[in-house]
Formats: C-alpha cells, sequence, structure tokens
C-alpha cells in the first residue's frame, strides 16, 4: 500500500523552496543563490539556544547547554544531490539537533558537482573531518541526510578502511541515497515527482557527481562492506523514493552485526526534517537522534 505525503508538509516544503523554471536555463550559481536565499528564514524551533558561526570548515552551532563528560562533536553533511544546497540551507536542522543532542555540531561544506565530480566531495569531507578530529580532541559522530547520508556513510567506510586515528562514536543517517539504483519499490511508487524528489532527478543528480568513467568507490556503495563500523541511526520518509535505500542499508547492517537502530516516518517526503520549528514529526526526528546519542552515552 502506498503512502501519501501530508499536505501540511507539503505546504511548509513549497513555502521554503525554489524551483527554477526548467525552460528558462537559469544559471546553476543564480538558481543555487536562490534556494539558499528561500532557506535563510527558515530557522530551529530552538534558534534563541543556539550560537552559530561561520568557521572555515563550514558552520559552528553550539548549544547554550552542552553535555558533560567526555568532548563529541557532532559532524553534519548537508545534503542536496552533491549539487545544491550549503550550510545555511541545512541550519535549521543543524540547529536544534544541536539544541536536543546537548552537543556541538559542525557543519561542514564541500566542494559541489557537476563543476567538481567524484571524489572531490568525499576528500574535502574526510579532510576536515581529520583536521577537526586532531585539533578538538574529541569523539565524533558523523551525521548527513540524503547526499549528505551517503557521503557520511562513504567516510566512515574511508576512514576504516585507511585506518585513521578518528575515533567515530555514531552515525546519524537522515534518508541517504547509497545507491545508483532505481528499480527499488519506492522509486516506482514514488519517484514520479509529485512527492519532491523525482527519480528522474535522482537519476541526473548521479550523473553529474559520478560520470561514467570515475571509480565509483565510496561514493556508489552497493559493494561496499559495513563490517566494523559504530552504531547506527537510520530514519527513513516513508514517501520517497530513496525509502529503500534506508531498508536495504539496514539489512546490510544486521548481516554485518553492526547495531542500528531505524525509524520510520509516515506520510512525510524527502527532505522533511527541515520543518523542525513548525511540524512536529521533523522535531521528532532530530529529537530520535539526539536520544540515541544519549542511549549511546549510558551504555558507554
Amino acid at each position: 500500500m502506498v503512502g501519501k505525503p501530508d499536505k501540511a508538509l507539503l505546504d511548509y516544503v513549497a513555502r521554503f523552496s525554489y524551483y527554477p523554471d526548467p525552460d528558462a536555463n537559469e544559471p546553476l550559481d543564480v538558481s543555487r543563490e536562490k534556494y539558499t536565499d528561500a532557506r535563510r528564514s527558515l530557522v530551529g524551533r530552538h534558534d534563541d539556544k543556539i550560537t552559530i558561526v561561520d568557521m572555515d570548515f563550514g558552520r559552528r552551532f553550539t548549544p547554550e547547554i552542552i553535555k558533560a563528560g567526555p568532548r563529541k562533536l557532532i559532524l553534519y553533511i548537508h545534503g542536496g544531490g552533491w549539487r545544491n544546497c550549503n550550510v545555511i540551507t541545512h541550519a535549521s536542522a543543524m540547529a536544534d539537533l544541536a539544541v536536543l543532542s546537548e552537543r556541538e555540531v559542525f557543519g561542514l561544506s564541500y566542494p559541489l558537482a557537476p563543476e567538481h565530480t567524484h571524489p572531490a566531495a568525499i576528500d574535502a569531507v574526510c579532510a576536515k573531518i581529520e583536521k577537526i578530529a586532531a585539533e578538538e580532541n574529541c569523539e565524533i559522530a558523523l551525521a548527513g541526510d540524503s547526499a549528505g547520508a551517503n557521503l557520511a556513510l562513504a567516510a566512515a567506510l574511508r576512514l576504516r578502511d585507511a585506518k585513521k586515528p578518528v575515533r567515530i562514536f555514531a552515525l546519524l543517517l537522515y534518508y541517504g541515497c547509497y545507491r545508483r539504483l532505481y528499480d527499488t519499490r519506492s522509486h516506482k511508487a514514488y519517484g514520479d515527482g509529485s512527492n519532491g524528489l523525482a527519480t528522474a532527478w535522482m537519476r541526473a543528480l548521479w550523473n553529474f557527481y559520478l560520470p561514467d568513467d570515475a571509480d565509483p568507490t565510496y561514493a556508489d556503495l552497493t559493494d561496499a562492506e559495513m563490517h566494523d563500523l559504530p552504531p547506527v541511526y537510520l530514519c527513513e520518509a516513508e514517501c520517497d523514493c530513496l525509502a529503500d535505500d534506508s531498508r536495504w542499508l539496514a539489512g546490510k547492517l544486521m548481516e554485518a552485526g553492526v547495531k542500528h537502530y531505524y525509524d520510520v516516518y509516515k506520510s512525510v517526503v524527502h527532505g522533511f526534517i527541515h520543518y523542525s520549528k513548525y511540524y512536529d514529526p521533523s522535531y521528532k526526528a532530530l529529537k530520535s537522534a539526539g536520544r540515541f546519542l544519549a542511549m549511546l552515552d549510558d551504555q558507554a
């Protein structure tokens, strides 16, 4: 049975989004700036309890209350199909995640496709993770949504394989795109574009990011080995053409013996966590990730 997206959520999406006219041939830098402008006024529910500072790595979100104990940071990698968005468009989610987890969140910027194809983004992300880990002397939770979830998982895999001295204690992954695959149940059910992200656009984004002649390692994660990863929080948006990617990843984590928590939000679309100031399921999804980290602290 195919779920139907909540109209209240769709209204918020329309209010804080920009969709260029496909026939206008608008320059990419212009459409990126217009989308950023559409999101500038979108803040978190706890915007009055957070300090935001621009940094060389991106943006730093510091909550009024920081959890006592060993220093632990959340490094958040924004989505946008590797092609769009930035630490401004995703500020609401990062701000509320910081307050709800009582952890500082560092939002990481990275070079975008198609100007910079794979592995430019993952190279930049891994370099920033290593630099922050060394400078801050901390443990790290890697977080991300959509293409950012892909980069967060890929970074954890690459740093594991390279045996880098980065202490990653958790992954927080929201509705990620992990496979260059378009014939799944969720693509067939929700990929026509009526719910936001379309299968045709997802195919185009993969083509921008990963040209046919590029090495797909740490991009298309279909064949990646998931062993020896830290505990993972996985969030699925029901009415999302990428929903089956999260289900696939949950199965791979189970096979590899990786602890994980799977969270499904009914009647929501891709990108829903941005609207936490207005929409309770968005807020709950960020709060659940905070609780997941608190649970890991209790078990340590």
